[in-house]
C-alpha cells in the first residue's frame, strides 16, 4: 500500500507537468526533476523496489482502466497512458538507474496496453520523434526505438503514416526511427509493405501551381526517402527481396511521375521559380538513388557502372530521355539480374493497360526491354507477345509505336528460323515510312540487329535483298541521324550473302555509289564516318582495291584520290557512266555546298557558275573546260579518256595548276577547324 501511495503521488505530479505544458513551459523541467528524484529514492530504498514499482504501476493502470471503462471514460485513460509513455521516454536521458526504471516501465506498459493505443499512436510517435535526439545512444535509445517497433508490430499503417509526416526532408531523427524499424525482422516487412503502398501513388500538385511543396501530395516522396534510409541497413534484405519486383517498378514509375512535373524540364518557364525546379530535381535524384540502393542491396552492383557508362541514369532523370533510360535498365536487368525477370514480368503486365499514362508507358518500355531475354519470351506465348506489339504498332501515339518497334527488334534477336524472321520483317519495315525521326531510326536499328545476330546462324540473303531495296531512299534523307544510320546499315547488308543474292546486291551497290561518294563530303561528321565505313565494305564486296583512296577522300578533298577512284569506275563500268552523271546532277541542288562542289566534279552545268558558293563555281569552271576538250577530240579511243576527264575533272598529277588562286582541292574545313582548336 505504501508503494501504491507513492506511485499515486508520482502520477499526480505527472498531471501537473501536463498542465504546465499548456500554461508555463518553464516549470516543466522543475517538476520533472522532482519526479525523477523521487523515483530514484524509491529505487534506492529497496533492491526490489524497481520491480515492485513496475508491478504496482501495472496494477494501478489496470484498475484505473477498468474503472474508467465502467464509467464510460476510456478516452481519458488513453490520454493518461500516452502521457505516461512520453514522460517515461523523456526520462531516458537521465542517469542509468532512471533509464533502467523507465525501460522496465515502458516494457510493462507496452506488454499490457499496446492493443489499446491505436488512437494515440500518432501522438506517441510524434513525441518520440521530437525527443529521440536527446536520448543517449545505447540501451536508452534502443528502449525508445523499441516503443515505436512495438507499436508498428500492432499498428504498422498508423506508425508509417505518422513517421512519413516527418520524412520530407528526412532529418536525423526520422532516419533513426526508420532504421530502428528496419532492424526488427518481424516488423520491417510490414513497414516496407506500407511504404510500397505509398510509392504506388502519384505526387499531386495544385492546379495552376508549379510548386512541388505547397498543396501537393508529398507522401510518395516521403516514402521514397524513408525507403532509402531503410535500404542502408543490411537487415532489410529479407523483406526487400520479398517485395523486390514491386519496389523496383514502383520506384521506376515514381521517377516518371517526377520528371513530368511542371517546371522540371522546362527551364525557361517564367511562372516556375528556380527553387521549385531545384526541389523537384532533388526528389528525382532521391528516387534514382533509392533505385540504385535497391540494386546494391540485391548485390547487383555491376548494373550501376554499366548504366553510368551508357548514360542511363542521366536519361532516366530527364523527361525527354526517360523511356530510353528504362529500355537500357531493362536490358541491364536481363544481363545481370535474370533471377528477377519472371517477377518483374508478372508485375509489369497488369500495368500495360491502365488510365495512368506514366505508369502505362513505364510498363510498356520495361516490357519491350525484357523481350530481349529468351527466358521471358518463353513465359508468354509468342502469339500473345506479337499480338500486343501489333496493337502498339497501330496506336495513334508515336511513343507507343516506337516501343513496338523496339520490342519487335528484341524479338528478332532470338534464335529462330528464317520464316519466323521474315514474319517479323514487314512490321519493322513499316517503321521506315514513319514521319517521326525516332521511329525511323528505331526501325533501322532493329533491322541492323537482325543482321548482326543472325548472319552466322541462318541464310538471310533474301532478307538482306528485301531490306536494301527499301533502304535506298534513306541514303539521301534530309535528317542527319537517319541518313547516317541508313548508310551504316547499307554496309552491314553486304556480308553473309549467297551467290545468287550477290549479283543482285552488286547492282544495288552500283546504283547507290554516287550518293555514297558524294556524302563523303557531308557536313555531318557521323554521315562521313558511315560513308567511309560502308564504302570500305563496298570495296571488299566488289573487289575494287580502292581502300586507301576511300580513306583519303573521307579526310581530304584530294584531287589524286578522286581521280583514281573515278578512273577505276569508268574503266570497269563504262556502260554506267551516263547513269553516274545523271545521278550527280540531282546533287547540284543540294543544300550543302561541299556536296554541290563535289557533284560539279561529276558533271558540268552552266548553272553551277552562278552558285553562291565560290568553290562550286571554281570546280564548275574546270569541269566546263574538260567538256570542251571532250568535244574537240573525235577519236573513239579518246572518247573514254575524255569521259574519264569529265568524270574526274583531272587526269594525272601533271595536270596544270588551275588559273584561280584558291584551289577547291584542299583539306576539309572540319579538319581545319579541329586543327585550329588543337593549336
Amino acid at each position: 500500500m505504501e508503494i501504491k501511495a507513492k506511485l499515486s503521488k508520482v502520477h499526480s505530479e505527472i498531471s501537473q507537468i501536463n498542465m504546465l505544458m499548456e500554461k508555463n513551459e518553464s516549470g516543466i523541467s522543475q517538476v520533472g526533476d522532482q519526479v525523477k528524484i523521487q523515483v530514484t529514492k524509491l529505487e534506492a530504498s529497496s533492491p526490489d523496489m524497481k520491480t515492485q514499482l513496475c508491478l504496482a504501476d501495472k496494477q494501478d493502470l489496470t484498475l484505473q482502466q477498468e474503472q474508467q471503462r465502467s464509467s464510460g471514460k476510456e478516452h481519458i485513460s488513453l490520454v493518461s497512458l500516452t502521457d505516461l509513455v512520453l514522460t517515461t521516454v523523456a526520462s531516458l536521458k537521465d542517469s542509468d538507474n532512471a533509464n533502467e526504471a523507465a525501460t522496465t516501465t515502458l516494457a510493462a506498459i507496452l506488454e499490457d496496453h499496446r492493443a489499446e493505443m491505436k488512437e494515440k499512436v500518432s501522438d506517441i510517435v510524434d513525441g518520440i520523434y521530437l525527443q529521440i535526439n536527446n536520448v543517449p545512444e545505447g540501451s536508452a535509445r534502443r528502449a525508445a526505438l523499441r516503443v515505436v517497433c512495438s507499436l508498428a508490430e500492432e499498428y504498422p499503417e498508423e506508425v508509417v503514416s505518422s513517421l512519413l509526416r516527418h520524412s520530407l526532408p528526412c532529418d536525423s531523427n526520422a532516419a533513426e526511427l526508420w532504421k530502428g524499424l528496419c532492424r526488427n525482422l518481424e516488423i520491417n516487412a510490414k513497414v516496407m509493405w506500407q511504404l510500397l503502398r505509398e510509392l504506388k501513388q502519384r505526387p499531386q500538385l495544385q492546379e495552376g501551381s508549379c510548386s512541388s511543396g505547397d498543396g501537393a501530395s508529398l507522401t510518395p516522396l516521403a516514402a521514397t526517402r524513408a525507403l532509402s534510409e531503410m535500404l542502408t541497413i543490411y537487415v532489410c534484405i529479407g523483406a526487400m527481396r520479398g517485395f523486390y519486383p514491386q519496389l523496383f517498378l514502383a520506384l521506376l514509375t515514381q521517377v516518371h511521375y517526377l520528371v513530368n512535373l511542371p517546371g522540371y524540364s522546362e527551364v525557361t518557364r517564367r511562372e516556375c521559380g528556380q527553387q521549385n525546379r531545384l526541389t523537384t530535381a532533388n526528389h528525382v535524384s532521391c528516387a534514382v538513388e533509392a533505385l540504385k540502393a535497391l540494386l546494391i542491396r540485391d548485390r547487383k552492383e555491376t548494373v550501376l557502372p554499366w548504366m553510368e557508362k551508357v548514360g542511363g541514369w542521366d536519361l532516366l532523370s530527364s523527361a525527354e530521355g526517360y523511356l530510353e533510360g528504362v529500355l537500357l535498365l531493362a536490358r541491364t536487368m536481363v544481363t545481370h539480374a535474370s533471377h528477377h525477370l519472371s517477377g518483374l514480368l508478372a508485375n509489369t503486365i497488369p500495368n500495360l493497360r491502365t488510365e495512368d499514362e506514366e505508369k502505362t508507358l513505364t510498363a510498356m518500355a520495361f516490357f519491350a526491354g525484357l523481350l530481349r531475354s529468351k527466358s521471358v519470351t518463353k513465359l508468354l506465348p509468342k502469339r500473345t507477345i506479337l499480338g500486343r506489339l501489333e496493337e502498339w504498332r497501330i496506336d495513334p501515339r508515336p511513343t507507343v509505336r516506337w516501343l513496338s518497334l523496339h520490342g519487335l527488334g528484341n524479338m528478332a534477336l532470338h534464335r529462330q528460323k528464317v520464316k519466323q524472321l521474315q514474319a517479323l520483317l514487314p512490321a519493322i519495315l513499316v517503321g521506315l515510312n514513319e514521319t517521326h525521326e525516332r521511329l525511323v531510326r528505331e526501325a533501322i536499328t532493329a533491322l541492323g540487329s537482325i543482321l548482326r545476330h543472325h548472319r552466322d546462324r541462318v541464310n538471310i540473303s533474301s532478307i538482306c535483298v528485301r531490306i536494301v531495296k527499301t533502304l535506298r531512299p534513306f541514303l539521301d534523307d534530309p535528317r542527319d541521324k537517319v541518313r547516317s544510320s541508313a548508310i551504316g546499315l547499307f554496309g552491314n547488308l553486304l556480308s553473309g550473302l549467297n551467290l545468287k543474292s550477290k549479283s543482285i546486291m552488286q547492282e544495288q551497290v552500283l546504283s547507290s555509289l554516287v550518293p555514297l561518294l558524294l556524302h563523303l563530303h557531308d557536313q555531318d561528321w557521323e554521315v562521313v564516318e558511315s560513308c567511309e565505313w560502308t564504302l570500305a565494305r563496298c570495296n571488299d564486296f566488289m573487289g575494287w582495291k580502292l581502300l586507301e583512296e576511300i580513306f583519303t577522300m573521307a579526310h581530304y578533298d584530294n584531287q589524286q584520290a578522286l581521280c583514281k577512284v573515278c578512273k577505276h569506275l569508268v574503266q570497269r563500268y563504262s556502260g554506267r557512266v551516263h547513269e553516274f552523271l545523271s545521278q550527280s546532277q540531282h546533287y547540284l541542288k543540294s543544300g550543302q555546298a561541299p556536296v554541290r562542289r563535289v557533284a560539279s566534279m561529276f558533271t558540268a552545268l552552266s548553272d553551277s557558275l552562278r552558285d553562291p558558293e565560290p568553290s562550286v563555281c571554281s570546280v564548275a569552271s574546270v569541269s566546263i573546260q574538260q567538256v570542251k576538250q571532250v568535244s574537240e577530240n573525235r577519236a573513239v579511243t579518246s572518247v573514254l579518256i575524255s569521259l574519264r576527264r569529265l568524270f574526274c575533272c583531272v587526269t594525272s598529277q601533271n595536270r596544270e595548276k588551275p588559273l584561280y588562286e584558291d584551289s577547291p582541292f584542299k583539306r576539309k574545313r572540319w579538319l581545319e577547324l579541329q586543327d585550329s582548336k588543337i593549336a
